[in-house]
């Protein structure tokens, strides 16, 4: 029988469920990863006040942070959880993979992905299914057959 996992996730939180049935029926939640970083206002993920530019004249100001730093947060979960999910492949803990992602970050982990782990995946669902609360809700909104 083969074994499907289906990730929901965005850049805060990421929800693994399983299913042993081509239906997704039942589909029960196995892991949840959860990126404390993204929780925090962007203020406290800073630890510097920002540098002091010159102006023209006297003119001073404080210089822009040149990277946003939930931008970065969100990027090292998706490394992570592109690795996690490689190792879990590479284990043979699954054989199918369904992603549901918010947009961006959909995107985020299809960069981060190898190719082995892109071939496993059969469906890919642009939408942050992974606040819903019950399984049962997740696959509302996916295909009628995973594989």
């Amino acid at each position: 029988m083969a074994t499907t996992w289906v990730v929901a996730a965005d850049a805060a939180r990421a929800r693994i469920f399983e299913s042993e049935r081509r239906s997704g029926e039942p589909m029960q939640e196995r892991e949840t990863w959860v990126n404390p970083e993204l929780r925090l206002p962007a203020h406290e993920l800073v630890t510097d006040e920002p540098g002091r530019g010159g102006g023209a004249g006297d003119e001073r100001h404080a210089m822009d942070p040149s990277t946003d730093h939930k931008e970065v947060e969100a990027e090292r979960f998706a490394r992570e959880l592109a690795q996690w999910l490689e190792q879990a492949r590479q284990q043979g803990r699954f054989d199918h993979l369904v992603v549901a992602a918010a947009p961006h970050f959909l995107g985020q982990l299809r960069h981060r992905m190898g190719s082995g782990l892109k071939a496993a995946i059969t469906h890919e669902v642009d939408k942050d299914l992974c606040r819903l609360e019950r399984p049962d809700q997740v696959r509302k909104h996916l295909p009628d057959f995973l594989y």
